[in-house]
C-alpha cells in the first residue's frame, strides 16, 4: 500500500504542525546559542558579512526598494546603483523592515532572520516530506536534516545561503498541485519562488536547475502536459516582478565590466574531497582541511545512511508504490548531479572550463558568469539529500513494526548530533562616532583596503547618517580598486578630487596604521584640519576643494611614438605646436599605471622642460568615475608648446593608445 494512501491516517494521530514548527524553533535558538539571548546587541560570527547584511537590511527600512533612492545607497559614494553589487536581500525583507519600522534595530532583524532561517528550513522540509511519504516521523528527520545540516555551520556568516527555507516550500507547492491540481498549490510555488529569488542573487539561478529537473521528470509532457504547464506558468507570472531587479543588476555589471573569470569561479570551487570537511564549529566532527571557508561541504554521517536506506530498499522492495520509487530516484539522483555543480568548472590555473564538468555548461546562460561560488550548490544538494533520506526513514518505519519508535529515535539522534555546534561566537557591533558639524560631508575610513574598517564604516553610517565613501561587496568597482590602490601608494589626490564633490571627514584606524604611515600622509594635504581620536580612530577634516578650470585642447594632433628606453616614451609631432593635452584610456589598468607621471616637452629633442609632473590617483579616480569602462585620463597642458612630447615612467600599452591634443 502506498505511504501517500496512508496520509489522512497517520496525520490525524500525529500532533499539529504547529507543535513541529515550535520544536524548530527552540532547536533554532539552541543551535546558534547565544545569539538568542544577545538578540538586539550582538552580531553573530564575526564582523565581516554579518555586518554587511545588517545594514543591507538596514537600508531596505530607509528607502523604498528599487527606487532610485535605494539603488544609490550611502555606501560606496559616488558611485551611483552601488546597491547592484551585492545581494539585497529584499525577500528577507519582508520581515526584516516591518521589524524595524516597529522600533526593532537592524541587529535585532537580522538575528531574527538567522533564527529563522533554521526553524522555517526544517519547517517546510518537514512538510515536503510529510506530504510525500504520509509519515510525521519522516518529516521530522528531513527537517533536521535540511535545517540543522552540518553544512550550515560553516556558512554561519552568510545569511543569505543560510535562508534556503522558501526552496523545500516551493517544491511542495510544485508536487501539491502536480497531484491534486488544486490552484492554490501555484499561489505556494509561486510565491516560495519569489521569495527564494529575492532572498539570495545564488538561488535565484541554481534553484533553476533544481526546478527544471523536477519539470523534465515528474510532469508528462506527452500524455498529461497542462499541469506542467500550469506550473511553468506560474513559475513564469511570479517571476515578473524580478524584472527590474536584473535589469539593474545586468546594466550596471555591464556599466563597470564585472564577470567572473574562470579562475575566479575556480578558487571557490569544491572538490570531492569538500563533503569529508566538516566546519570548524561543529560539537562532535573535527574540523576538516578545506581551502577556504566555502568548502566546508560535510553533510553528516546519518542523513546519509539514512538516504542509502531509501535507495537500497527502494531496490529490493519492489511492493512500494511506482511514484514512491521515481521521487526517491529523483531526489537520489539530483542529489549526485547537484553535488557534481559544486566541482566548478574544472581545470586548474588560466585553463578555459572543462567540459566535462556540468557546472561548465551552466556558463553558456546569462547570468551564471557573475557566480563566484559554485560550492554553494551544496544547499540544494542538502536539500534532495534530506528528502531522500525522509523516504528512507518512511520505508524503515514500515518495516521495523514496533519497533519504529527506537528507529525514529536514533535517527533523529543521529541528526542532531552530526549537526551539533558550538556556542556561535557574538560580538559586539562597531562603536559610534561622534562628527563635527559640517555642511552635507562623505566620510572615508582608512585603511580602505581592509574589509572589516569597511564595514565598520557602513555600520557607523546607520548612526551618523552621512555618505560613506567604504563599502563591500561581492564586487569591488573599478573606481572603489583605485581609491584603495592609490592610497596605499601614499597618493591622497583621489581624496582631494572627491572634496570637490563634499567635504570629507576622513579617520584613520590607529589600530591598523602601527607606522601611523596612514596618518602622516592624511596630516600632509594642504589646508586638513585635525578633529582628535573618535571611536574609529584619528579623525580629520578636509575642507571643500576648488573644481579647477578646465581649459581648451583642441583636437588630436598626428604624432610618431618612439619608445626612448628607460620606461621613456617619447612622441614627434612634426613640427612646434601648441599642446592642450595627452589623453590615454587607463580601462582597468591601474595597477600597471606610475603612481605619479612627469611630462616634458622640447622644441627640439635635446632640451626639455617639465610641463606636468604629478599623482595619477585622482586622475584615474575620476576618469572611473566617468566611465568604468574606458576610463579617459586627460593630463592638461595649458600655455605649453613643443615639437617633442615625453612621459615618464610610461606603460608599455602607452605607445598605441596614448593621444595628444593641441593646434
Amino acid at each position: 500500500m502506498s505511504t501517500q494512501a496512508q496520509q489522512p491516517r497517520a496525520a490525524s494521530r500525529e500532533p499539529r504542525a504547529a507543535y513541529i514548527l515550535a520544536g524548530f524553533l527552540l532547536l533554532s535558538i539552541l543551535w546558534t546559542w547565544p545569539v538568542g539571548a544577545n538578540l538586539t546587541t550582538r552580531i553573530p560570527h564575526d564582523a565581516g558579512d554579518p555586518v554587511l547584511n545588517i545594514w543591507i537590511l538596514w537600508w531596505n527600512a530607509q528607502a523604498p526598494p528599487l527606487t532610485e533612492r535605494w539603488w544609490n545607497p550611502t555606501m560606496m559614494w559616488p558611485m551611483p546603483g552601488a546597491m547592484a553589487l551585492s545581494e539585497h536581500l529584499l525577500g528577507l525583507s519582508v520581515l526584516a523592515t516591518p521589524l524595524q519600522l516597529a522600533g526593532a534595530n537592524a541587529i535585532t532583524a537580522y538575528n531574527v532572520w538567522l533564527l529563522l532561517t533554521y526553524a522555517l528550513s526544517g519547517f517546510f522540509a518537514f512538510l515536503l516530506v510529510r506530504y510525500l511519504t504520509g509519515s510525521m516521523l519522516a518529516g521530522v528527520c528531513a527537517g533536521l536534516a535540511f535545517g540543522f545540516s552540518p553544512y550550515r555551520a560553516g556558512q554561519l556568516s552568510h545569511i543569505q545561503v543560510l535562508a534556503a527555507q522558501w526552496m523545500p516550500l516551493a517544491l511542495l507547492g510544485m508536487h501539491g498541485y502536480l497531484r491534486t491540481g488544486g490552484r492554490w498549490w501555484l499561489v505556494v510555488f509561486g510565491a516560495a519562488w519569489l521569495l527564494q529569488a529575492l532572498s539570495n542573487g545564488y538561488y535565484l539561478l541554481f534553484f533553476p536547475v533544481l526546478i527544471a529537473l523536477w519539470l523534465l521528470w515528474f510532469v508528462d509532457w506527452r500524455r498529461a502536459p497542462r499541469r506542467g504547464l500550469a506550473l511553468v506558468g506560474a513559475w513564469v507570472l511570479s517571476s515578473i516582478p524580478l524584472a527590474p531587479v536584473l535589469l539593474k543588476y545586468y546594466t550596471v555589471h555591464h556599466a563597470l565590466g564585472l564577470r567572473r573569470t574562470v579562475p575566479e569561479i575556480r578558487e571557490f570551487a569544491a572538490a570531492p574531497a569538500s563533503f569529508l570537511h566538516p566546519a570548524p564549529l561543529l560539537r562532535f566532527w573535527p574540523e576538516g582541511m578545506a581551502a577556504n571557508f566555502e568548502l566546508f561541504l560535510f553533510p553528516g554521517l546519518t542523513v546519509v545512511v539514512l538516504a542509502l536506506a531509501a535507495i537500497v530498499l527502494m531496490a529490493i522492495r519492489r511492493s512500494a508504490a511506482d511514484s514512491d520509487r521515481s521521487t526517491i530516484f529523483f531526489y537520489a539522483a539530483a542529489t549526485l548531479l547537484i553535488c557534481a555543480l559544486t566541482l566548478g568548472p574544472g581545470g586548474s590555473g588560466d585553463e578555459p572550463a572543462s567540459l566535462l564538468r556540468p557546472f561548465s555548461w551552466l556558463l553558456w546562460l546569462p547570468g551564471y558568469d557573475g557566480i563566484r561560488v559554485s560550492a554553494r550548490f551544496a544547499m540544494l544538494a542538502m536539500l534532495c539529500l534530506a528528502v531522500t533520506a525522509g523516504f528512507g526513514v518512511a520505508r524503515l518505519e514500515q518495516l521495523t513494526g514496533r519497533w519504529r519508535a527506537l528507529v525514529g529515535a536514533l535517527a533523529m539522534a543521529g541528526l542532531l548530533v552530526d549537526g551539533a555546534t558550538e556556542p556561535v561566537p557574538v560580538l559586539s557591533p562597531p562603536g559610534r562616532m561622534a562628527l563635527p558639524t559640517v555642511n552635507q560631508p562623505a566620510v572615508v575610513e582608512l585603511p580602505l583596503d581592509n574589509i572589516y574598517v569597511s564595514v565598520a564604516a557602513m555600520y557607523r553610517g546607520i548612526f551618523h547618517q552621512h555618505p560613506v565613501v567604504n563599502g563591500y561587496s561581492g564586487h569591488f568597482p573599478p573606481h572603489y580598486n583605485v581609491l584603495a590602490l592609490s592610497l596605499a601608494r601614499g597618493d591622497t589626490s583621489g581624496l582631494i578630487f572627491l572634496a570637490r564633490q563634499r567635504p570629507q571627514i576622513i579617520v584613520v584606524n590607529d589600530n591598523l596604521d602601527p607606522g601611523h604611515g596612514y596618518r602622516q600622509m592624511i596630516e600632509g594635504i594642504p589646508a586638513i584640519q585635525s578633529l582628535g581620536v573618535t571611536a574609529g580612530g584619528s579623525t580629520f577634516l578636509l575642507p571643500p576643494q576648488a573644481v579647477p578650470r578646465v581649459p581648451p585642447v583642441g583636437p588630436v594632433l598626428p604624432a610618431q611614438a618612439r619608445d626612448a628606453g628607460r620606461f621613456l616614451l617619447e612622441f614627434d609631432l612634426g613640427d612646434v605646436r601648441r599642446l592642450g593635452a595627452i589623453e590615454f584610456p587607463l580601462r582597468q589598468r591601474y595597477a600597471d599605471l606610475a603612481a605619479r607621471l612627469r611630462v616634458e616637452v622640447s622644441d627640439d629633442g635635446e632640451a626639455w622642460r617639465e610641463a606636468w609632473i604629478g599623482w595619477t590617483g585622482g586622475l584615474a579616480l575620476e576618469a572611473t568615475l566617468a566611465n568604468p569602462r574606458l576610463a579617459p585620463i586627460r593630463i592638461t597642458l595649458p600655455g605649453e608648446k613643443g615639437r617633442y612630447v615625453r612621459v615618464y615612467p610610461a606603460s608599455i600599452w602607452m605607445k598605441e593608445e596614448l593621444t595628444i591634443r593641441g593646434e
